[in-house]
């Protein structure tokens, strides 16, 4: 059932002048044939399609002026009017056409459709064109540039991850003792970051902030990073715990370190909010942050260092357990005791 609105729009494109109106305006080629495949029309867009060179088209069959660029697989219709001329069936395609005067491939969109009279008998065929070729080459042309710029993002990243690693060594090679202690906290965090369900864009951010977190402790003096533990004075644990804010202090001026400034900065907070530098508590501290105090925690106590043995896998689940919801995120630390359960960590 047509409604009010449907009938009138129905009663306007009945009016001859403004068919005429939409035709001689189309950005589209227009063509008629007759029932013998006669060109007994077109439009001026028509006349600027490269598929059509030929300007004096009229009373020339159809399949003199347009054929397609390769071999069609139908071989009984050659040509899309003619194939809607033949069958009666309306077309919606896109095809790769030529003229038989230019040797010049075009990519078209093509409408068919059959004109009948009143007792139903086709009289013709109207077919619209338009070209895309413009457009696939433009398409063509966005997609190489597209695929240039992932190649030099691809070497940027790749050069941004050789600059880290070259900030984590920088750290190892003060410290025999926590020589691969970055690279594990990283792999740590990452593998916390999937169990929680994070995006593989978060985890990776985890994983590079896993990589850098200790890089302040550049500006720690090298005979209090190798001291014993134990024998830490009150002032030297204090210029130990600066180490968060020199870190931030020497990626701050890398533009493309930004997403991790504040997970560096604050991977010493406490759950309780006792922790430093800023002593945030609970859902202040950033959350990779926190994921970053289990997995550092977690390498620290199952490494050897210079004044302890490593501690057994036991022993640093339990101790990790024991200091859930004031040292830990209880969520973030249930998670790494689960991952760490039920599969091997990270070697």
């Amino acid at each position: 059932m047509y409604s009010e609105e449907d009938n009138r729009i129905k009663d306007f494109m009945a009016l001859d002048d403004l068919q005429e109106l939409i035709v001689a305006t189309s950005p589209c080629g227009v063509l008629v044939i007759d029932h013998n495949g006669v060109i007994v029309a077109y439009n001026e867009s028509l006349k600027r399609h490269r598929a059509f060179r030929d300007t004096s088209l009229l009373n020339k069959n159809v399949a003199g002026v347009m054929l397609y660029d390769n071999k069609s697989s139908r071989e009984d219709y050659p040509n899309p009017m003619l194939e809607t001329l033949v069958t009666g069936c309306a077309l919606d395609k896109e095809m790769r056409l030529r003229t038989c005067e230019r040797e010049l491939s075009v990519i078209c969109r093509v409408w068919t459709k059959p004109l009948r009279n009143q007792l139903g008998i086709i009289t013709g065929v109207c077919g619209v064109f338009f070209d895309l070729t413009g457009h696939r080459w433009r398409k063509q042309r966005l997609h190489e540039m597209h695929r240039l710029l992932a190649e030099v993002s691809s070497q940027s990243a790749n050069q941004h991850i050789e600059t880290i690693r070259g900030f984590s060594a920088a750290i190892a090679a003060r410290d025999t003792y926590t020589r691969w202690h970055s690279e594990k906290v990283a792999e740590y965090a990452q593998q916390i970051c999937f169990c929680l369900g994070f995006s593989s864009e978060t985890a990776e951010i985890a994983y590079l902030a896993g990589l850098l977190h200790d890089v302040g402790k550049i500006g720690v003096p090298e005979f209090i990073l190798t001291k014993l533990s134990g024998q830490l004075t009150g002032l030297e644990f204090e210029v130990i715990k600066k180490h968060p804010k020199i870190g931030v202090t020497i990626l701050q001026s890398m533009r493309t370190m930004k997403d991790i400034l504040h997970v560096v900065e604050h991977h010493h907070e406490r759950y309780d909010g006792t922790g430093y530098p800023s002593g945030l508590k609970g859902d202040d501290i950033p959350l990779l942050s926190r994921v970053l105090a289990v997995a550092d925690a977690f390498d620290a106590m199952t490494s050897d260092r210079s004044y302890r043995r490593a501690f057994p896998l036991e022993k640093a689940i339990r101790e990790i357990r024991e200091n859930t919801g004031s040292q830990f995120d209880p969520q973030v630390a249930k998670t790494f005791i689960e991952l760490v359960t039920n599969q091997s960590p990270v070697n």
